[in-house]
């Protein structure tokens, strides 16, 4: 008998394997193959077995530059079994970048991708990486490949018995929006409740299936919903790049039941050609997060009879924190509060508080957003100050500004430090950006303020179209006028191909304004 006191992550794929060895658990939509249970287990043991020789231990770091792959999913496991760190590196860093981060973070062992051999290679020498290997079936030079230390590996159980909920399973950086970005603690505390959150708020069960649209180095990729469908016996199916159409034919092929993205992701999906005839009617819901979605996106699916609505999260505080319980909830009230990121999830504790530290107890009242709970982060790696700032007296301090109305729907109406001041008047951009998007030919938009001699600043958006509109800005302005209040409504209006945004398709309010922030059209 296998005694394991403390197991916890590095074990749930025995546990499930225990209760169903053979049920898929993952499917790699690029080569075909199915992974049970049992196979994750197995795979999970023999990589731990290799990374031990490499002498990973404890606390050590595992460090992944990969697509969406199942070895990654090997590296969750095997981690949490030697109580080590996995850390998921942004496959589009420089190398420059990697190497910084890792010049704090020392990773022991690189796990990479074929595609990413160059900048693997800039590694060597220059980075405390001890060890590197490459994924697949091929040897890079005196890289061993990945596959053929995994048959060649002991298969025998490991279990870390000293392992403790507190302790640290992963590093995900933050956007990094200015400068490098931040790695966040994750302990598996935070990864055991917020998986229990999901599958307590959401109804998750074993017979639910995703198509994961994220990457698995973004904290939505692991938690939205890899890391609560494994647990809950479910299968996740998951492929290299993000191809809308391929999407969409597995959800119809699959009859998967669960899908979430962020608003880009979902605007190429519905235009798609093969979107008009799609039978998505398996999904139970589809859920959007990371910046706001467009209500002429959401109509889309509204018409195929497809709950579709918002969530919040971010890294630091679970990630997820908000949504609207759509299996609770009917249509008519997914329509009508199609702007509310929903209801804080099952065990998440919140609160708004104003300027002065108060907490905003008043329905339709902006304050900030701050989040406790057993769900939240541990602090930053390696960065106290900005921990300190984060994460006080035990809740995380989002910088978002919110408020929730009469039923206790919570709705997002801007960052702290995007708002600006017009005239006296606070302004916050989601709300133009809402009336902006009403606008059938607009595509994207970001809205900032700049400065002005007679107001201190005004609104400024810059805007992407959609292929084969057109709209002006007296056509713009006019539409705005009498939807929004004067002071809100934006001086000045630049048309771009473009707006730049990050790996998930979030807009990135920093280098918008970098890119286009003086005040001019």
């Amino acid at each position: 008998m296998i005694y394991m006191p403390n197991g916890w992550l590095g074990n749930y794929a025995y546990f499930r394997a225990r209760l169903d060895a053979q049920k898929d658990a993952v499917v790699d939509l690029d080569t075909g193959v199915h992974y049970t249970y049992g196979d994750l287990e197995d795979r999970a043991n023999r990589l731990a077995h290799v990374l031990a020789g490499f002498g990973v231990g404890k606390g050590d770091r595992v460090a992944f530059l990969s697509r969406n792959r199942v070895e990654l999913i090997d590296g969750y496991f095997a981690t949490g079994k030697l109580g080590a760190i996995l850390v998921p590196y942004n496959a589009r860093l420089s190398a420059q970048e990697l190497g910084q981060l890792m010049a704090s973070e020392t990773p022991k062992v690189l796990c990479y991708e074929d595609v990413f051999a160059q900048n693997a290679a800039a590694l060597v020498g220059s980075s405390p990486v001890e060890h590197f290997v490459v994924l697949g079936d091929t040897p890079n030079g005196d890289h061993p490949a990945y596959d053929g230390l995994l048959a060649q590996a002991d298969s025998s159980f490991v279990s870390c018995d000293t392992l403790e909920l507190e302790d640290i399973h992963l590093i995900i950086h933050t956007g990094g929006t200015t400068g490098l970005p931040k790695g966040g603690l994750v302990s598996h505390r935070s990864e055991v409740f917020n998986s229990f959150n999901e599958i307590c708020t959401w109804s998750l069960g074993h017979t639910d299936s995703a198509v994961i649209l994220l990457p698995l180095f973004h904290t939505g990729g692991w938690n939205l919903l890899t890391l609560p469908l494994l647990h809950v016996g479910g299968t996740i199916y998951i492929n290299r790049t993000y191809d809308p159409k391929v999407a969409l034919e597995v959800i119809q092929r699959e009859k998967t039941t669960c899908l979430f993205g962020a608003a880009t992701i979902f605007r190429m999906m519905v235009e798609q050609l093969e979107f008009a005839g799609a039978d998505l009617s398996s999904l139970r819901w589809i859920m959007a997060g990371a910046a706001p979605t467009p209500i002429n996106i959401m109509e889309e699916f509204w018409r195929k009879g497809i709950k579709f609505v918002l969530g919040y999260g971010m890294t630091e505080a679970g990630p997820n924190n908000l949504s609207t319980p759509a299996q609770f909830v009917p249509q008519d009230v997914v329509e009508a509060k199609f702007a509310s990121v929903g209801k804080p999830m099952y065990l998440s504790l919140v609160k708004l508080i104003d300027d002065d530290g108060n907490e905003v107890t008043t329905a339709d009242t902006p304050g900030e957003l701050l989040w406790s709970g057993p769900q939240i982060f541990s602090g930053y790696w390696g960065n106290p100050g900005e921990t300190g700032q984060t994460l006080v007296d035990g809740w995380v301090h989002t910088g978002d500004m919110a408020t929730f109305d009469a039923d206790g729907f919570y709705y997002i109406v801007g960052r702290k430090k995007n708002m600006f001041i017009s005239g006296g008047e606070n302004v916050f951009p989601p709300e133009i950006e809402s009336a902006l998007y009403d606008l059938d030919a607009v595509r994207e938009c970001c809205v900032f303020g700049v400065p002005d001699e007679k107001w201190g600043e005004v609104g400024k958006a810059v805007v992407s179209l959609k292929p084969g509109k057109t709209v002006t800005k007296e056509e713009i302005l006019a539409t705005l006028n009498g939807k929004l209040a004067r002071y809100k409504i934006p001086r000045y209006i630049t048309f771009v191909d473009d707006v730049p945004k990050n790996n998930v398709g979030k807009i990135v309010v920093k280098q918008v304004t970098d890119l286009y922030g003086e005040p001019r059209d």
